[in-house]
Order: structure tokens, then sequence, then C-alpha cells
């Protein structure tokens, strides 16, 4: 019978079952065993209510964990690399807030990339931007500034400096010619006239100058010596206006003195010289003129009285006009015997034998009648103007067929005709050809 119970008890699931105690086998340890009563349950056996403990926290860190993947894909998603440069301290920069599911002591298994907050915003220096370009932006040292700034306008500004155009004040010949010159400080244009950058001469002054340098030269001179940067002056000022004399390097000279507007242009190199330091035979206000090179080429005169084509003859000699251009603009006295329409013209003679020949050259206006049959005297290079202007003169006037007489000497007349092909020569002709002579009033 044995065999078959043993049989019968195998397929038994729960006596079979290990976890089942065997009933039989503990009321044996219970009767032959010491007495030991406790209420705690074997080491090796875990009660039904911790495993379920241990289940919940194992779901809670496990949802903790996901949680926190989750925030911080949103985090990146929604603010971009944390690597960015912070907001300006204007700005408050809001915090993600954190998951309802998350708790204080959760929040600190995990380590979360740092989120940028508005304190370490604050902490940075707000940027202070550019200063505007304009008349509102400057302040006056002196306190009669702020009458004149409404007659000044905005130039240019760059780097530090403002350049405000004003209309020239206070007796100044050069209307419009003048700029002055602000400098950035504690966010203002501050205008000092006690300082030497405070102002400088306009393009007018700045091609007037008499020192051979072109009106952009001379303005890069006024800079470096006032101490602003040369290299901020075309930003600041500009240049001449396209097309003026100033912007094609020429400069005018003008006289007054005798009631007539007597001026002409020459090249912005060459330079204004005293009338004393010209050879030629003249009188009478004006103006010596040198070229490049420092040579007295030309003497501007007028209100002489000298006419030296009544001379004495001294040398009746063969001359030739190598080079003639009518100038009708010109005033003269119809009224005056043996005159003609003012001319350009350079004319060559044959030396007399004292005269430190062979051959004399003079250039200059005239209307005078200079022979016949192409046999000079004395050749004059003036005109005979109206009234108080009398003669005037432009040119080396020294009159050919006189002992050392004639500005230019040559060996032969075709020498003497290859000049008029040199650039030296074109361009006193163009000098000399500019004069203009207008009554004033």
């Amino acid at each position: 019978m044995d065999p078959i119970k043993n049989m019968i008890s195998a397929t038994d699931p729960v006596r079979n079952d290990p976890s089942v105690p065997d009933g039989e086998a503990a009321l044996r340890r219970m009767l032959t065993e010491p007495r030991e009563f406790s209420d705690s349950l074997p080491r090796n056996v875990v009660s039904l209510a911790d495993r379920k403990h241990r289940r919940a926290r194992l779901a809670g860190v496990l949802t903790l964990a996901a949680a926190a993947v989750t925030a911080g894909v949103l985090v990146a998603t929604n603010l971009g690399a944390l690597t960015t440069a912070p907001a300006p301290a204007s700005t408050v920069t809001p915090t993600v807030p954190a998951s309802p599911t998350v708790s204080a002591s959760a929040s600190a298994s995990a380590t979360p990339t740092p989120t940028p907050t508005a304190t370490a915003a604050a902490s940075l220096p707000a940027a202070a931007g550019p200063v505007a370009c304009t008349k509102d932006s400057v302040a006056g040292v002196q306190s009669w500034f702020a009458d004149q700034l409404p007659t000044a306008r905005v130039a240019a500004c760059a780097g530090d400096w403002m350049a405000l155009s004003v209309q020239a004040s206070g007796g100044q010949a050069d209307a419009g010619s003048w700029f002055w010159m602000a400098r950035l400080a504690d966010r203002k244009y501050v205008f000092d006239a006690a300082q030497p950058w405070a102002n400088v001469p306009g393009w007018e002054q700045a091609a007037a100058n008499n020192d051979g340098l072109t009106a952009e030269q001379s303005m890069d001179r006024e800079f470096a010596d006032k101490g602003i940067p040369v290299d901020l002056r075309k930003a600041l000022v500009g240049a001449p206006e396209p097309g003026s004399l100033a912007a094609r390097g020429i400069k005018t000279y003008e006289e007054l003195s005798t009631g007539y507007r007597v001026s002409f242009d020459y090249p912005a190199t060459w330079s204004l010289a005293d009338p004393s330091e010209s050879i030629s035979m003249s009188n009478g206000p004006g103006t010596a003129l040198k070229d490049s090179t420092g040579r007295v080429v030309a003497r501007l005169a007028d209100g002489d009285t000298t006419d030296w084509s009544t001379s004495a003859c001294r040398n009746n000699a063969p001359y030739k006009v190598l080079d003639s251009q009518s100038m009708p603009e010109l005033p003269f006295d119809p009224a005056a015997p043996a005159q003609g329409t003012p001319r350009f013209v350079f004319v060559a003679m044959t030396s007399a034998a004292d005269d430190g020949g062979p051959v004399q050259a003079g250039i200059g206006v005239t209307n005078r009648i200079a022979g016949q049959d192409g046999i000079g005297c004395v050749l004059d290079f003036a005109v005979g103007g109206p009234g108080a202007l009398k003669t005037y003169s432009f040119t080396d006037r020294r009159p050919l067929g006189g002992p050392a007489w004639g500005l230019y000497k040559f060996k032969t007349m075709e020498e003497a005709a290859a000049f008029t092909r040199t650039q030296a020569y074109k361009d006193l002709k163009t000098v000399i050809t500019s004069l203009t002579v207008t009554k004033v009033g």
C-alpha cells in the first residue's frame, strides 16, 4: 500500500509544492524540539506586505528615472544648447517647472544639466549700445555752443568723433567752410572750443593753401596737426565736391584792388609768391606764381602805368609767333592807339649781340601790335585796359628787344618751338589762359 500512497502523494500539487511546509514534520519538531516562541518569520521568508512595499519602491524609482529623462529632452528641445550666451541683464530667463511626480529626494538621485537662471544673467553688465549720430547727442563745454548748434549740420560720425558742418560767422569770409569736431565722452559727443581739435577749415580753405598741397593733402595735415586720426578724415569730412576745382587739384587766386576782379586758376602743387621774387618788369598790385619746382614762372599785375612798348628800340630783329590763342573776353581800351583783341602768345625773337641770345622768348597776354613783316623792335606782353585797370599783365613781362630781356633763352628757333610741346609749357599756358577780368559792381 505504501508504494501506491507515495505515487498519489507525488501528484498532489499542494503537498508536492516545496513552498508549502510539511505538516507532519512541523508537528514532530514542535513536540521534540525545545520550546521557543517568536512572531518573526525566518530570515529566508519574506512577508507579503514587505514584498508589496518593495515592488512599489522599485516602480517609483523607474518612474522617476523616466520623468528625469523626459524633462531633460524637453529642456534641450525648448531652450537649445545651454552653452549659448546668457540673456542680457534686463531679461529674466524662466526656469522649467519640475514634474509633479518628482519628489525632492528623487531629484537628488538624478543629475540634470543646470539651466541658466535670472540671477546669473543679472550679474552681467548691461550692453551700452551705440551713441546716436545726431545733434541730440552733442554737448558743448562753452555756454554759447547751445545757441550756435541749431545752425550746424551733422556731417558724419566715425570712431569716437563727430564732425559738424557750420556756416562761418564773426567776420569769417569763407561761409560754410568750417567743421566743428566733437569727441565722445560719457556717451556724449563733447565740443570744447578750448581744444586744438575743436575745428578744422572746410574744403574751400583747404584748397586755398599756399603750400603746394592738394585740398585733401592739406586736410590730412590739419587732422594730423590737431590730433585727429587721419584715417578717419574721409569718413568724417569726406572729400571735395566731385568736379570742383579742389577735386581736380586746382586753386584760384583773385585780386580786387582796382575795382575789377582779376583772377586765375593754377595747379594745387604750385604756390603764390611775393611779387618781389619775380624778375618781371611790372608794377602794381598782384602776385608772383611758382611752379612745383619753386621757379617763378609768371607775374600778375594790374593798375600798372608803365608802357614798355614806347621804349627806345634796341633790336630791330626777326621774330616768330610760335603759339597764339585769342582771349576776346578780356577787357581793353579800344581808344588806345595800335591796340588789338587780347590774346595769349608765345613769341621768340633773334637776340641782339648784348642780350644773352641767340634767341630769346616771352610768354603771356597782350594786345599790342608786335611789328611789321616779321620784324620787331620792343615786344611788350601787356594789355591796355580801361579806367583804373590801366595796363595789366600776366606774364614774365620782360619785353623782347632789350639787354637780358625775355625770360626764356634758346639756342635756335627750333629749340624754342620744341619747348611748346613740353608739359611744363602746356601747364603754364593753361594757367595764363584761365585769366579772367570782370568789373565789380
